[in-house]
């Protein structure tokens, strides 16, 4: 009688077949947790970017009525001929000036950003809303039911 010793070439393909599912494994894992630690960090930024949108009406509150403004159906910049900071400007030109600088600044943190204020008497509804997966395509919509779509933030500040 022969007595084998080793591993057969059977064992051998079997073994590397369980660690080739476990490391596959562990990558899609891995690939799943570095997506959703970006969209936490996207949310993080839109949320930052609403309060700091927040706190320029709040401080302009005497003219807050001129940053009702949207481009949740086209996504453009804003376009603005006067810099407030050196020129004066009346109160319509100096919101839009605000709001510019603001969506400037957010274009260059979040992929695709739309976003609107809407005035209803002394309630203003802020609404955000960012290309989340980075498909190249903006939307004028929020899809909270898809993760893989657009994400967005909302809020509700009330200025007298």
């Amino acid at each position: 009688m022969l007595k084998s010793k080793g591993f057969s070439l059977l064992e051998l393909l079997i073994a590397l077949l369980i660690i080739a599912v476990g490391v596959l494994g562990h990558a899609k894992m891995q690939a799943t947790s570095m997506q959703t630690a970006q969209r936490a960090s996207q949310a993080q930024v839109a949320n930052t970017a609403l309060l700091d949108l927040a706190q320029r009406m709040r401080a302009n509150s005497i003219i807050a009525t001129h940053f009702a403004y949207s481009n949740l159906a086209n996504g453009d910049s804003i376009a603005t001929n006067k810099n407030c900071s050196v020129n004066d400007c009346t109160d319509a030109e100096f919101a839009l000036s605000e709001l510019s600088e603001w969506f400037s600044h957010l274009e260059n943190n979040l992929p695709l950003p739309r976003f609107s204020v809407v005035k209803n008497g002394s309630l203003y509804t802020l609404t955000l809303i960012w290309d989340a997966a980075k498909t190249g395509a903006g939307s004028a919509v929020c899809d909270t039911n898809n993760a893989n779509s657009h994400q967005c933030g909302s809020m509700d500040i009330w200025i007298p």
